[in-house]
């Protein structure tokens, strides 16, 4: 599996590198993110290698599902204001992606449960960052790269395409090292 995530993200930093940000058969996944997810399926299985291969497998697959699936909730949540804003509901449809989306993150429990997975204060940093972004996001009016403003300005700040690009990758990327840090350290301390 590790020498499969090595393959992907060489092919993914090709595509990159080559101006191809987004995969398109993949929905028009930003190609980072699965970089992001080749990274943490080699650290899972690697930090892992202590447990059976299908716990390492399934548990490093567990992460990166969950780490995919809170952000795009998170990102749902948000664009919809749920359940702050009456005017602006979520369609049936996308209520049923939202619980699925929540549904499919939470099994990450399923590692802390197991004892596989821990809050470490890195953890806690990272996603402290994340929220510190995210609400900075959501004040300059979540801007998507469509060019599309979702809310109203807090702070006037007017983000060119690029600056867009930047702040929703930056969340996903500490969203990803929070989720990196579920896994147990690579070094274990010796008695």
């Amino acid at each position: 599996m590790a020498v499969l995530a090595v393959l992907l993200i060489v092919y993914e930093i090709i595509q990159i590198a080559s101006g191809h940000l987004y995969e398109v058969t993949l929905n028009r996944i930003d190609r980072t993110t699965l970089v992001e997810l080749g990274i943490l399926t080699i650290i899972g299985v690697l930090s892992l290698k202590d447990q059976t291969d299908f716990q390492a497998v399934s548990f490093t697959l567990v992460n990166g599902l969950s780490f995919i699936f809170i952000y795009e909730a998170i990102f749902k949540w948000s664009f919809y204001r749920a359940p702050f804003d009456h005017n602006h509901p979520m369609s049936s449809p996308e209520v049923r992606e939202f619980v699925i989306q929540v549904g499919i993150a939470a099994t990450v429990l399923t590692g802390f449960a197991e004892e596989l997975f821990t809050l470490k204060k890195w953890t806690l940093f990272w996603f402290a960052l994340f929220i510190i972004l995210w609400i900075f996001w959501i004040l300059v009016g979540f801007p998507q790269i469509t060019g599309e403003v979702i809310f109203p300005r807090i702070i006037p700040i007017v983000f060119t395409h690029d600056m867009t690009y930047v702040l929703n990758r930056a969340t996903k990327t500490v969203m990803f090292f929070a989720y990196l840090t579920f896994f147990p350290p690579l070094r274990k301390k010796v008695l």
